[in-house]
Order: structure tokens, then sequence, then C-alpha cells
């Protein structure tokens, strides 16, 4: 059986090597991005909700105070 010079199956040992790593490495990203996607859409739907009770409270607040401007630090309104 004829097989190949050492250099040579050693090279492409190497590349082959190289190239699965790569395709694993590419995985991993796709892996990550999905995982990120979906984290994505929870933290938005979280802001949403975030934003609805932001607006809320603050005409309660508006309501009842009758301010306009409201100091978030010191609680102080105009």
């Amino acid at each position: 059986m004829k097989k190949l010079e050492e250099q040579d199956l050693n090279r492409l040992v190497e590349l082959n090597r190289r190239y699965r790593d790569l395709k694993f490495e590419v995985a991993d990203i796709e892996l990550t991005f999905e995982r990120l996607k979906s984290q994505k859409l929870t933290v938005m739907t979280e802001l949403e909700i975030a934003v609805q009770e932001f607006s809320s409270f603050q005409k309660d607040v508006q309501e009842r105070y009758g301010a306009s401007n409201i100091n978030l630090l010191t609680g102080e309104y105009n």
C-alpha cells in the first residue's frame, strides 16, 4: 500500500484539525448568538413592562402632587 510522505500527512492532519476547530468555534458562536437573541427578547419584554409601570406611576404621582418636574434624587418638585 502507498503512503504519503510524513510531512504531507502531518500538514494534512494539521489543516484538518484547524478546519474542525474553526467549525466548532462557529457552532459555539451561533449557539451564543441564539442565547443572546432569546435573552434580548426577554429583556425587551421586561423593558416594555417597566416603561408602562413607570408611565402609569408617574401619572399617578403627578395627579396626587400636581408635580410636573420631580427631582428623583431629592424628591423635590415644582
